[in-house]
């Protein structure tokens, strides 16, 4: 009766891959009734250090249910079925954890809680796509899209289950007592495709999209939302590359915003929706066997509302304009997490005059002010009209002229990491050693000191930059890489140090060699437009 999904070992034990899934299968005899509620599933596994997780199974259609596990450890597991039917209740089996090259779950870094980390120790580079309907059934070039994400160097897509922007009526059969089995299994197709062909890639899920009344509904106890819920965890918590994000953009603050995003004056709707994001990320938090990052979203310039938190891992924040890092900045001087700007200005909203420079010159300020942050290109919020709206590949968009190249220079950050050995965990912003002129440098350092990183922005324009909401001044906007060749002045310790300039744009090194300061050092890039150069301090 159980068909666990793996290759068999020679001695009859299943075999699974470490950091990766592993499914077991059981039929049920008989009629089922409603197949979601009546019939409960859980499975005990028994990791090899003697560890438990619980984890609740689904139904697959006909008389199938399935339960997965996230295979964190090497080794052999054991599990145990427990069900309210007798048919699958008690059965037992077994299966073999052995090594793989997948890097696994997105985990906060051991060594700095701000930072993240895969969980085979590969240090993770946060540069974040919008793609929120890559799930939705009706988009029809989903893959073309995660192919060309990924060719593009993005390493998390922000993906809802909405099939609208603020209807998450797709997830149900007519009366709502039972799951749209079809749709489910249509997202569980694209986030499988995903993590087959790009096991590095996260996709950060978020079931609630921007449907407001699906969240308060929660609080309220309607059990359809719970039902969801539960599903949506047991069928796609043991992916290694998913994050939970509970809902997307919705005004948490109370007053004005929104009393405008209703129409009315219910000034309590914003703290009526806190709480029930709250009771959403606590049942999530407790349902959640495998330790799946958890976070929410909420309205640009709403900050965020869940800092500290037991079930908070991220800090996820929206804004316009932010080539400074100071939100960023802010929030880690209240916070222990992760710092992620996950939207921006887009190619097509609030869009910058040359996206190409703007969104290579957020990405950089963001990781060097300690935190990091996400591009939006199309109108992903609306249905593919081959236009403007949906699923299309990055290349293509640009091909045909939708986008103007704002991601083109990200494989580049790849090649510098990469290349340079500079790890991000641990490392302080400093802007302070560039005199504190962030607008213009940007300025990271190795706790010890002996690693430097500095971005010269250099933009043409940032002389009365004063970003305020929608009514701010932000010369970002209009800003590109000037022509002039930039020099920045650095305060360092006193110490030899070997000069690395990076071009963010072509992504090719030029060495400058070896620089002496006793204080304050002046260096020049070796041409016009923004640079990156890296600093090392030499052995005495």
């Amino acid at each position: 009766m159980s068909q666990p999904s793996s290759i068999p070992y020679s001695s009859g034990i299943p075999i699974a891959l470490m950091h990766g899934l592993h499914e077991i299968k059981v039929s049920v005899p008989g009629a089922l009734g409603n197949p979601f509620t009546d019939i409960r599933l859980q499975a005990e596994f028994a990791r090899p250090d003697g560890s438990m997780a619980l984890a609740e199974g689904f139904y697959d259609g006909g008389r199938v249910y399935k339960v997965r596990a996230y295979c964190g450890q090497e080794g052999l597991w054991s599990w145990r079925l427990r069900s309210n039917h007798e048919a699958l209740e008690g059965h037992v089996g077994e299966f073999l954890v052995e090594p793989s090259v997948l890097p696994g779950k997105l985990r906060l870094h051991p060594a700095d809680s701000r930072q993240f980390t895969y969980n085979n120790g590969e240090p993770f580079l946060h540069i974040g796509d919008t793609g929120y309907r890559y799930v939705a059934d009706t988009e029809p070039y989903w893959r073309e899209y995660l192919d060309q994400a990924a060719a593009a160097g993005f390493t998390k897509i922000r993906v809802w289950f909405c099939q609208g922007r603020s209807d998450i009526g797709a997830l149900f059969q007519s009366d709502r007592s039972r799951l749209n089995l079809s749709y489910w299994q249509e997202m569980d197709r694209r986030i499988a495709y995903a993590h087959s062909h790009y096991p590095h890639l996260q996709l950060q899920l978020i079931p609630f999209g921007e449907d407001e009344e699906a969240v308060l509904r929660f609080a309220e106890g309607d059990p359809s939302i719970s039902l969801a819920l539960r599903y949506a965890v047991a069928r796609f918590s043991a992916y290694p590359a998913v994050q939970w994000c509970i809902s997307n953009d919705l005004v948490l603050e109370n007053g004005e915003a929104a009393a405008e995003r209703e129409g009315d004056q219910r000034t309590d709707i914003a703290s009526r929706l806190r709480a029930s994001i709250r009771l959403i990320a606590m049942e999530l938090a407790r349902l959640e066997p495998w330790g799946t990052l958890l976070t929410n979203h909420q309205s640009r310039f709403g900050g965020y509302s869940f800092v500290g938190e037991s079930w908070s891992d991220i800090i996820t924040v929206e804004d316009l304009g932010q080539v400074t890092g100071e939100l960023i900045r802010r929030y880690r001087s209240i916070g222990e997490r992760p710092v992620v700007l996950d939207e921006d200005r887009y190619e097509h909203w609030k869009a910058p005059v040359h996206p190409r420079y703007y969104f290579r010159r957020l990405m950089w300020s963001s990781l060097l002010s300690g935190g990091h942050a996400t591009y939006g290109g199309l109108h992903a919020f609306r249905p593919f009209d081959g236009e403007l709206a949906g699923m299309y590949g990055y290349y293509d968009a640009c091909r045909d002229g939708k986008l103007k190249q704002g991601a083109h220079d990200f494989i580049h950050i790849h090649r510098f990491f990469r290349e340079s050995g500079f790890d991000l965990a641990g490392a302080v912003p400093d802007d302070g050693m560039a005199g504190s002129m962030p607008l213009l440098y940007k300025a990271m350092r190795i706790a010890d000191g002996r690693s430097l990183l500095v971005y010269l922005a250099n933009p043409t324009v940032y002389e009365g930059h004063s970003p305020h909401g929608f009514g701010g001044v932000y010369t970002d906007e209009q800003a590109d890489a000037a022509t002039v060749i930039p020099e920045v002045s650095l305060l360092l310790e006193a110490g030899r140090y070997e000069a690395v300039w990076f071009h963010p744009s072509k992504g090719e090194w030029t060495r400058e060699g070896i620089c002496d300061s006793a204080a304050e050092v002046r260096l020049q890039a070796p041409g016009s437009g923004d640079w990156i150069l890296l600093l090392r301090r030499m052995q005495e």
